[in-house]
């Protein structure tokens, strides 16, 4: 992981975050990025941002878990987490061992307001996580998730690949 200096320059004026409007903190953020990818790596930032989205998974893992408990079938397991709505609520499989996901609007509060769009994805590896910490909790065993675009990175909607 990134060492403490890289950390404290990313975060450089987060201490007047919360006093922000929506979509300066949306610009705040976008700053952020580009910081930590300068500090760290754009590999690195985005992992930092996936172990973000896991911790913001909480709640849906336990269901997620709950229902891969109860599932005897991966296209069982998706119905379930589509009719809980988790996930955005528009799952798919694909074949056997790949499942599309996304979003029609960005449900994070944080950038949903951004008046220009990000540059690149790294802040929706946020999302990569919760992808991820979803369907390891569900299956019990490692998944990959790829991100192919991203509403705050200009397109109509977001769109994940998850390789189970």
């Amino acid at each position: 992981m990134a060492g403490r200096a890289a950390a404290e320059k990313s975060l450089d004026g987060a201490w007047e975050f919360d006093a922000l409007t929506p979509s300066e903190k949306a610009n705040w953020l976008r700053q952020a990025m580009e910081r930590m990818e300068q500090e760290m790596g754009a590999r690195q930032a985005r992992e930092v941002m996936a172990a973000c989205g896991r911790k913001c998974c909480h709640g849906a893992s336990k269901l997620a878990e709950k229902l891969g408990s109860e599932c005897l079938s991966l296209r069982e397991l998706v119905t379930k987490l589509n009719a809980a709505g988790a996930g955005g609520g528009r799952l798919r499989v694909r074949d056997a061992h790949t499942i599309t996901g996304g979003y029609d609007l960005c449900y994070c509060g944080q950038v949903r307001q951004t008046k220009a769009p990000f540059p690149d994805l790294t802040y929706c590896h946020c999302s990569v996580g919760w992808y991820r910490e979803l369907f390891e909790s569900a299956l019990g065993r490692p998944v990959e998730v790829e991100i192919t675009q991203s509403i705050v990175c200009g397109a109509r909607t977001c769109e994940f690949i998850i390789r189970v």
